[in-house]
């Protein structure tokens, strides 16, 4: 019998690590029925959860502020001997980006395995809307593996090594090989194109992958591949046509609380009883838990050069302990998880926001400068809900839009990756990294390159 690769999340909560060793990480041998639209709903809803899972290093933990740890604003108040700090320092070897492998992989044969199925359904209308949104997830899960474990395309590495793809059910005994870097890019552009070709999923749903997030993240995912004009028409289109709204001054410091909020167009759920605990980029950033990701004294101060703009207010001072407290990590913090409304333990429970509608006008801006097009109009119309009394300028630099970006997007995973992308030198205290570096991607897992047999191509700088 032909053994299908697919994840549901009671299977994979009852497995253990041992076990899932032993294949590759786009082998599971577990088969599902799907023999509905309802069971097809289901599967979606457990992609997701298998991607999310509540442990280290998957996009719901750690790698959620990848960008950030390793970018140059980032500061360890403290060093608890955990992977924020590794990754932070440059650390990771192969022996410890497993997780942040396996389950994004494991997602993306649930996936694979979903499509297949639907595929087989009589009621093809019926299925419509999750097969579109099944093509958007595949393709989100593979780019965040590409920033993870490839190069960004226009950084000018001479790594041309991509990420393995992922587009079929595959044999137990399949053992993937990297695609080009070109290719993977490709492959994800394409992935949300068809999700966005079907014209289906425009209302808005919180936590899945409609039109408008395959739109915007097929507008990042050609901005990474130096597709600007492709990326401003997306960018463009969700601006005009989109059901959401950039937040207003008022309305900025508290909508990280709430889910759903005006201008979130996609983000990855998480509750009191399904989350990362410990590993939840809400306790990185709490002063009372693992602290090791704080913003630099410099950024802080940055911030606080423009009182008027309302993203100064999202670091805290966290200077001194308060009275009482002993267990207490000082320093400066981000603001942006402060725990979803209702949530019992708040450092635990945070949806993680993966894209934004002030980064889709950050992305028609970095597009439109590139292009030689009017990019201020961008920024203006961001500023202007972002500074008490701003006054629009005529012209704008990629250094200024570069900035724009530090200023709006910190604490969301970006910032490395945009400084990367434009060929700039990420500096933090003693680490001074290229764009061209080794280290601004990380190291295949060595479970992975071992069970290839020499077939999968370590990323260079970390041995065979």
């Amino acid at each position: 019998m032909k053994k299908y690769i697919y994840i549901l999340p009671a299977i994979l909560l009852l497995s253990s690590c041992d076990a899932l060793d032993q294949n590759p990480s786009t082998s599971v041998t577990v088969d599902t029925a799907i023999t509905s639209a309802e069971d097809l709903e289901n599967a979606v809803n457990g992609a997701y959860f298998v991607a999310t899972y509540g442990t280290m290093l998957t996009v719901a933990s750690e790698m959620s502020i990848y960008a950030d740890l390793v970018g140059p604003d980032s500061y360890q108040p403290a060093s608890s001997g955990q992977n924020a700090s590794r990754l932070a320092q440059y650390a990771m070897t192969p022996a410890d980006t497993y997780n942040a492998y396996y389950y994004l992989y494991s997602a993306i044969a649930s996936v694979n395995n979903a499509l297949e199925k639907a595929a087989l359904l009589e009621d093809q209308d019926a299925v419509a809307p999750y097969v579109a949104e099944l093509y958007a997830m595949r393709g989100l899960f593979h780019f965040h593996l590409a920033t993870y474990f490839a190069p960004i395309p226009t950084s000018g590495n001479s790594n041309n090594n991509g990420i393995v793809l992922a587009d079929k059910v595959f044999d137990i005994d399949y053992i993937g090989q990297r695609a080009s870097l070109e290719d993977t890019y490709e492959f994800i552009v394409n992935d949300f194109t068809k999700a966005v070709e079907s014209g289906l999923n425009k209302e808005r749903k919180n936590g899945h992958v409609n039109y408008w997030a395959a739109l915007a993240l097929r507008a990042r995912a050609n901005l990474y591949r130096g597709d600007y004009e492709a990326a401003l028409a997306d960018a463009r289109e969700v601006i005009s046509g989109s059901p959401y709204s950039l937040y207003t001054i008022d309305e900025y410091p508290s909508v990280w609380s709430q889910e759903g909020a005006d201008e979130m167009i996609f983000e990855y759920l998480q509750t009191d009883v399904y989350n990362a605990q410990r590993y939840a980029p809400g306790y990185y950033t709490s002063p009372m838990g693992y602290s090791e990701y704080g913003v630099s004294p410099e950024f802080y101060e940055w911030l606080q050069q423009t009182p008027g703009d309302v993203r100064s207010k999202m670091v805290a001072d966290c200077s001194e302990a308060p009275d009482g407290v002993s267990d207490y990590h000082t320093g400066y913090y981000p603001l942006k998880y402060p725990g979803n409304a209702g949530a019992s333990v708040p450092a635990y429970a945070n949806n993680i926001k993966v894209i934004r509608l002030s980064e889709v006008y950050l992305i028609a801006a970095e597009a439109a400068v590139h292009l030689g097009e009017d990019a201020a109009r961008y920024l203006n119309a961001l500023r202007s809900q972002r500074i008490d009394g701003y006054v629009d300028v005529a012209e704008v630099t990629l250094e200024e839009i570069l900035d724009e970006r530090r200023k709006e997007l910190f604490g969301e995973g970006q910032i490395a990756f945009d400084l990367w992308r434009n060929g700039r030198t990420v500096e933090n205290g003693s680490f001074v990294v290229s764009a061209t570096d080794y280290k601004t991607v990380l190291p295949l897992p060595v479970e992975e390159i071992d069970l290839s047999k020499g077939l999968l191509q370590q990323n260079p700088g970390y041995g065979n």
